[in-house]
């Protein structure tokens, strides 16, 4: 009786400390932000399920990418990272996504500026932008435009597509033309409209819903750094 009690609490317990009777521990899952989440994105990056910017922030793209790693892995596909997941993801024997003969190369390389406009800082932008506002944002090379939904943003703008589906779709397939198809690493100089004039930015998608808009003076998700990418984007788009 003495050695049943112990036993008991312990299974009690399980639910309180978070850990599955399985031995899926749930460490990191969708909303999660930070180095670990970073560390998990680059592994899968080697590994070949995530080809986008680690970015410290765990979201929809990453859980696909957990999925597709724990589906080819035999685990349970539930796209969080407990133990079981983690110690199989870090393992000298993680499974390495198929290699495929042909990658298609679907993105239309930006071309010569044209359209330039001026270069607010980004705690300026973060002011005057509304949370749920769709904004008008230019290639400024193409002079094309998409709509786009401010969301939130830290160290730079976070904004999404269109609840419509027309503009929705619209925008989609604007931003494919420009960055390529899902998790795209390339990026563009882009303007947004606010007040009836243009500021000098650059954009860049997750290939679903996600797009992170710079400003002069913005910084990455990770580690608070700048993004010289970005940045010369933003240069080249200012006047």
């Amino acid at each position: 009786m003495k050695r049943i009690i112990p036993i008991l609490l312990v299974l009690l317990l399980l639910p309180l400390l978070g850990v599955h009777a399985d031995g899926e521990g749930e460490l990191m899952q969708t909303g999660d932000r930070g180095e670990e989440v970073v560390r998990v994105q680059t592994r899968l990056f080697d590994l070949g399920y995530y080809t986008y910017k680690p970015t410290g922030s765990f979201q929809t793209v990453t859980k696909s990418a957990v999925i597709a790693y724990q589906s080819a892995s035999g685990l349970m596909s539930d796209g969080s990272v407990g133990t079981e997941t983690r110690n199989a993801l870090f393992s000298s024997r993680a499974k390495r996504i198929a290699f495929h003969a042909e990658i298609p190369l679907t993105f239309t390389a930006q071309g010569p500026v044209v359209q330039t406009g001026n270069a607010f800082s980004w705690s300026t932008m973060r002011d005057k932008l509304s949370i749920g506002e769709s904004y008008r944002v230019r290639n400024a090379a193409t002079g094309e435009d998409v709509i786009l939904v401010f969301d939130s943003g830290e160290n730079h703008a976070e904004m999404t597509l269109p609840a419509a589906a027309a503009e929705r779709n619209a925008s989609a397939a604007m931003l494919s033309r420009w960055l390529g198809t899902a998790n795209s690493f390339y990026k563009c100089a882009a303007l947004l409209e606010l007040d009836g004039q243009w500021v000098a930015a650059s954009l860049q998608w997750n290939g679903e819903n996600r797009v992170c808009v710079y400003f002069k003076d913005s910084l990455s998700h990770v580690g608070n750094f700048p993004d010289v990418e970005h940045d010369a984007n933003v240069k080249k788009a200012s006047r």
